[in-house]
């Protein structure tokens, strides 16, 4: 056997990982041993929608995750009495959105009536505040709330398939949006312009974020690499755990028995195919 090819067989590696379940006192042993993270990566999704939260306001909803577009549709515009109680659960929580929203507008602008009906708006509070510094922060406040509101409507319609549609490609959404928010392009404009510079010309910004899940890569002696990642949509359920090596291929079984002792010491829980705890 030539050297060349001696020292190919005894270098000749492939990857193995292995999935698991965080312990309770794994990230405990990590810090004993001596592992440092080497990379973090956040999955976030980003929520779109104009200063007025007019695409909510059409049961309209745009996010980006991992720059990939979405855009929910409601497919009922029009309720009945005959919903089931999760649609009316929904119909709640828009008409909520809906009573917040028309709050902020006369806030902002209230009729002659309004005025004369119910006296000055705002009041200064012992006279330490003047009325329009007041004013600002009840606004601020109004808004927090609305928008608290649209993620929980959000939240909800993305959790109950039969009552919405949802468009991926940007042309598309593209296309609705300028008729929802009658933006003046044609469809030949459209397939030339990118999302961002639609975005802009439609007034249409981020008002949200979440992180979806955030993964965390160890590195540990005898050549080994850990990723934690905790899904943070469902904070109830465990972190999930790979372990990961380049191992020799000609000495596999020693070095999976590397690898159950590390998990072992890790504390780390095997998953099996139920997806419960062995």
């Amino acid at each position: 056997m030539r050297a060349d090819e001696k020292e190919f067989q005894d270098t000749m590696r492939d990857p193995v990982k292995m999935e698991y379940e965080l312990g309770e006192k794994t990230e405990k042993r990590l810090k004993e041993m001596g592992a440092h993270c080497v990379e973090e990566t956040l999955d976030v999704e980003y929520f779109y929608d104009t200063e007025s939260f007019q695409l909510a306001s059409t049961q309209t909803w745009m996010n980006q995750r991992n720059d990939q577009w979405g855009l929910i549709l409601a497919e009922g515009q029009d309720f009945n009495h005959n919903q089931s109680e999760e649609t009316g659960k929904y119909e709640e929580d828009f008409e909520l959105f809906r009573q917040s929203k028309e709050k902020i507008s006369k806030t902002f602008d209230p009729s002659p009536a309004e005025r004369s009906e119910t006296g000055p708006t705002f009041v200064a509070k012992e006279g330490n505040e003047s009325p329009d510094s007041y004013k600002r922060s009840t606004v601020e406040s109004e808004i927090l709330m609305s928008k608290s509101q649209v993620q929980s409507t959000f939240s909800y319609i993305m959790q109950t398939g039969p009552i919405y549609t949802e468009l991926n490609d940007p042309c598309s959404i593209m296309m609705h949006l300028s008729k929802c928010l009658h933006v003046p392009l044609n469809h030949s404009e459209i397939q030339n312009m990118s999302m961002e510079n639609f975005l802009n010309m439609a007034q249409v910004q981020i008002y949200d974020s979440r992180i979806m899940t955030r993964t965390m890569k160890y590195s540990l002696p005898g050549g080994f690499l850990l990723d934690v990642e905790r899904n943070h949509r469902i904070p109830t359920v465990i972190s999930s755990a790979y372990l990961m090596m380049d191992a020799d291929v000609l000495n596999i079984s020693s070095e999976l028995e590397r690898m159950e002792r590390l998990h072992k010491e890790l504390g780390l829980i095997p998953k099996t195919s139920s997806g419960k705890k062995s």
